[in-house]
């Protein structure tokens, strides 16, 4: 009677094992297309912040650089229908990827005596001297050498210029992650 009872309580195990079993493969293959998919944005090949628009003949070579949501933030690039450019920077602001500071460095929302600040990734070419940006750029938050990257804060007024640098292949926006 024991020996039965034990091997009806293995069989009622069983399919909780397997099913435990099947959600463990199935989260390692989520967090798996998660991290592919991250890398393709962080890399450059895919971009989220780049919508699939006609493309603009009339942009200079240092406008191509820049990605979409930057040229429409500068008015170079028309916005979405019913979009105004103050509805994109309450968005660009909310995902923490535009701030305004004032002349000592110190964030705030006095936006006509204050500089406009956007949180970009510039890709550039191999061995830049990142001195040669420092003088365009606000404040450099972090590099990545390996991929010739530089994240930093930059004067929308100054994108252009940036942009125009020959070391400085492409500006994109931040990123943010992606919550649920």
């Amino acid at each position: 009677m024991v020996k039965s009872t034990l091997k009806e309580s293995e069989n009622n195990i069983e399919p909780f094992i397997l099913i435990k079993n099947i959600l463990e493969s199935v989260s390692k293959a989520v967090f798996l297309l998660i991290f592919v998919i991250g890398a393709c944005f962080f890399c450059g090949c895919v971009n989220q912040s780049q919508p699939i628009i006609p493309p603009n003949d009339n942009l200079t070579d240092a406008k191509k650089k820049l990605s979409t949501d930057l040229l429409q933030l500068k008015g170079i690039n028309k916005l979405p229908e019913r979009m105004t450019r103050d509805d994109l920077e309450q968005l660009m602001e909310k995902d923490h990827q535009l701030i305004w500071v004032d002349e000592n460095g110190n964030e705030t929302d006095e936006k006509s005596k204050s500089h406009k600040l956007v949180y970009i990734y510039i890709k550039t070419r191999d061995n830049t001297d990142l001195n040669v940006l420092k003088t365009i750029v606000w404040n450099i938050t972090d590099t990545d050498s390996a991929n010739n990257l530089v994240v930093a804060w930059v004067d929308t007024d100054n994108l252009v210029s940036l942009a125009s640098l020959d070391s400085v292949q492409s500006i994109q926006t931040v990123t943010p992650p992606m919550t649920r």
